[in-house]
């Protein structure tokens, strides 16, 4: 006889047994010296930049858009495979202790993220708004009760299969956590939160009353669970062999041209540029990368601080392209060139080289154009190609 909580408690355990399979390849030694290091000096200097705000600094907006962001973001994470829109399919009326459960396990989560973004805003909140680590706690146990209302409004929304609604949703739900947030944050009426509320189980009520008629829509869950994982298995395929991970080609017609930049007979080169513009995700992980280092460059004043998050994010951005080294190893056909694995392994390196030192003239493009100081912007500019030389030529070369 079919019983749903032994279902759930199976997957369950085959999800925290696939999760702890690639967690240990992921939080080595190496990685958490790096992440030690990140943290100690992410922590040193948020405590130097709190330190030089004014009053007038808007830290009540910021904290809202942050923890309206949040409260926004998440949905149940149903462990489904995608053979159950075929086997579970006409059990879908004795799912529902299997999807409790799943929502229970998507709130702990949820909460999980929720307190440590509290601890991390902990110091912000009590300086700019004066208020105590009591009123903090207060906030976190109603961000909790907002966060549960967010999941059973998406729990819901998936029985839609209208992507605009999908997006209206998440639009409206951002306006209400982001309001709902900035009234506790600058101590608004009561009636305003009152207003809120009844907004909050007004929306509910009448999604509720829209979907209770649909059944479920497997594929789109199935979907969202593959979405789910991949993105996991993608971070994985960083630090080991992930033989589940499904590779994306994109034609991205318009970067043609700089593929034809590769010289004749450099066969090696010109697949590995081929592979970084249209395999996977690595021009999306490059850019992102990129763009986030350079913001942060641009908004942090301190020159040491510069010059860490500068390495760091080069090193980071390296590391995550040294998987791109395998993507074609179980191809065949490529050992059929007639071209030497030391010429293979010097295409690499060149690549690799090439990407990170535009990564370094655009961090220091930054710099200059922030700082306006040549001499703060060549050390880091000579800082960080030496250190993309060394990261290129010697500390790749042992890990091929």
């Amino acid at each position: 006889m079919f019983n749903a909580i032994e279902l759930w408690k199976q997957r369950f355990q085959l999800f925290l047994k696939e999760v702890r399979r690639y967690v240990k390849y992921i939080f080595n030694d190496h990685l958490k010296f790096i992440l030690i290091f990140a943290i100690g000096i992410g922590a040193y200097y948020y405590q130097q930049w709190l330190e030089t705000l004014s009053s007038s600094f808007p830290a009540a907006f910021i904290l809202a858009v942050l923890f309206g962001v949040i409260l926004t973001a998440g949905s149940v994470q149903t462990l489904l495979k995608q053979a159950d829109v075929v086997f579970l399919l006409p059990l879908e009326k004795k799912m529902n202790p299997y999807f409790q459960r799943a929502f229970v396990w998507s709130y702990m989560m949820q909460i999980y993220i929720l307190i440590i973004a509290g601890a991390a805003a902990a110091p912000l909140y009590m300086q700019q708004l004066k208020k105590p680590f009591s009123a903090l706690f207060l906030f976190l146990l109603l961000a909790a009760l907002i966060k549960a209302w967010n999941m059973f409004v998406t729990w819901e929304i998936s029985l839609l299969t209208d992507e605009k609604k999908h997006l209206y949703d998440s639009l409206v739900r951002f306006g209400i956590n982001f309001l709902f947030c900035y009234f506790l944050f600058v101590n608004a009426a009561t009636i305003w939160l009152g207003c809120l509320v009844f907004l909050m189980i007004t929306y509910l009520t009448l999604l509720h009353q829209s979907v209770k008629t649909k059944s479920l829509k497997w594929e789109y869950l199935i979907a969202e669970e593959e979405k789910r994982m991949t993105l996991f298995y993608r971070v994985a395929n960083m630090f080991t062999d992930v033989p589940m991970l499904k590779t994306r080609v994109k034609r991205r017609r318009w970067l043609d041209l700089l593929a034809s930049l590769a010289p004749d007979g450099h066969v090696y080169l010109y697949l590995y540029i081929r592979t970084f513009l249209r395999s996977g995700d690595y021009l999306g992980v490059y850019v992102r990368l990129s763009v986030i280092g350079a913001i942060l460059l641009y908004f942090v004043p301190f020159f040491y601080a510069r010059l860490a998050i500068s390495v760091l994010f080069l090193y980071f951005i390296g590391f995550q392209l040294i998987t791109l080294w395998k993507h074609h190893q179980s191809k065949l056909w490529i050992d059929l060139y007639p071209v030497s694995v030391e010429s293979r392994t010097q295409s690499f390196q060149t690549l690799l080289f090439v990407l990170l030192f535009i990564v370094s003239i655009i961090f220091s493009a930054v710099i200059g154009i922030v700082t306006a100081s040549f001499v703060m912007t060549g050390i880091i500019f000579g800082i960080s190609t030496v250190f993309v030389y060394i990261f290129s030529y010697r500390y790749v070369k042992t890990k091929l």
